[in-house]
C-alpha cells in the first residue's frame, strides 16, 4: 500500500467512522475525487507523455474537428462536455462549448448535446464476487460483505465483476433534462453485456494506470494513479426514457463520419482507427422522443 499520505489518512478516518471498512465503490470515489487529495482533483497533469495515460484527444485536434462535423450535422449549437478537465477539445470543436466537471450542476433544460470522452469508465464502481460485495479495510485489504445496493445482481460462483450504477444514474438524470432535439454522445471503452460477462472476463475489468504502466492493484499509488473499469453498455442502452440512435466502434464511427478528414491527417487517423483506440472505444449516441427505437445509423 503506497500513495498520497494525506489521502490515505482521510480514507482511514472515514473507515474508522463506518466500522473499519468501506465498500470499494466509496474507496474508488475517495481515491479519484476526494476534494483536496483525489487523483482528479489535485490539478496535476494526468494525460499525455507527462501523465499516466493517453486518450483520443492526445492524438491532436483531429477528433475535435470530426466531432464538430457531427454537431453541425445535427444542427447543434450548444455542447456541454462533462469531465473535459483542461478543455482540450473546446478550441477544436468551437461552437457554444461549456465544460462541466463531475458533480457540477447541469442545466435544467438541455437543447444541444451532452458529450463525454472517457468519463463513465472513471466513475466509481461496485465490485461483486458471487453474491457478495467487495469492501476495503483500514489496512487496504479486501473482504466480502453484503450487497450495499439492492440493484446489484448476484454473479455465478467464481465470477468477479464491476457494476457502474453511477453511470446509469447520471445518464438517467441527463435524459430527464434533454429537449426533444438534444443528444447524448458518449465515447468510452467497454462491451455489451454478453461480452462483458463472458467466461474469459470472469475476473472483471478493473484497470489502474501509473506513468503509462497498467496494473490491477488499486491499493498502490493511492491518489496518484488512475483507476478505471470498462463500461457495460447494454445497461446504459436500456435506461428508460432514452433510446439508442447509434452504437458502434470508434473506428467505424469516424470512417463513416468524415473520411476526407481522415485522409488529410493520416498519422493521427492511424492512431484513432487502427490502434487499440479504434476497436476498444465505443460510440453511444442517445436521445429521447425519436420516431424509431433500437439501433440505427447517423
Amino acid at each position: 500500500m503506497t500513495g498520497n499520505p494525506d489521502l490515505i489518512e482521510a480514507i482511514r478516518a472515514e473507515m474508522a467512522q463506518t466500522g473499519g471498512r468501506i465498500p470499494f465503490v466509496r474507496f474508488m470515489e475517495l481515491a479519484l475525487y476526494h476534494p483536496e487529495h483525489g487523483y482528479y482533483t489535485t490539478g496535476k497533469t494526468r494525460i499525455g507523455r507527462q501523465g499516466d495515460f493517453f486518450t483520443s484527444v492526445s492524438v491532436g485536434p483531429l477528433l475535435g474537428k470530426m466531432l464538430a462535423r457531427q454537431f453541425q450535422a445535427w444542427g447543434v449549437t450548444e455542447v456541454i462536455e462533462v469531465g473535459g478537465h483542461r478543455g482540450q477539445l473546446r478550441q477544436d470543436i468551437g461552437l457554444d462549448y461549456r465544460l462541466v466537471e463531475v458533480g457540477d450542476a447541469l442545466p435544467e433544460q438541455i437543447s444541444g448535446c451532452v458529450f463525454s470522452n472517457e468519463l463513465l469508465d472513471a466513475m466509481p464502481v461496485h465490485r461483486v464476487v458471487g453474491d457478495r460485495e467487495v469492501y476495503v479495510t483500514s489496512d487496504f485489504h479486501e473482504e466480502l460483505g453484503p450487497l450495499s445496493d439492492p440493484r446489484l445482481p448476484r454473479l455465478p460462483a467464481g465470477y468477479r465483476s464491476e457494476f457502474n450504477l453511477r453511470a446509469a444514474d447520471w445518464l438517467t438524470d441527463v435524459g430527464r433534462r434533454l429537449a426533444e432535439s438534444a443528444y447524448i454522445l458518449t465515447i468510452d471503452y467497454g462491451f455489451e453485456r454478453p461480452e462483458y460477462f463472458a467466461p474469459h472476463h470472469k475476473d472483471g475489468h478493473l484497470q489502474c494506470y501509473y506513468r503509462h504502466t497498467k496494473s490491477g492493484n488499486p491499493y498502490q499509488h493511492i491518489g496518484e494513479q488512475d483507476i478505471t473499469a470498462h463500461v457495460e453498455f447494454s445497461s446504459l442502452m436500456e435506461i428508460p426514457g432514452l433510446e439508442t440512435v447509434l452504437f458502434t466502434t470508434q473506428e467505424r464511427y469516424l470512417m463513416n463520419l468524415a473520411p476526407d478528414e481522415l485522409l488529410a491527417h493520416p498519422n493521427a487517423a492511424r492512431q484513432l482507427l487502427h490502434s487499440t483506440m479504434g476497436h476498444a472505444f465505443k460510440i453511444l449516441v442517445q436521445r429521447k422522443n425519436q420516431r424509431y427505437a433500437g439501433r440505427g445509423t447517423l
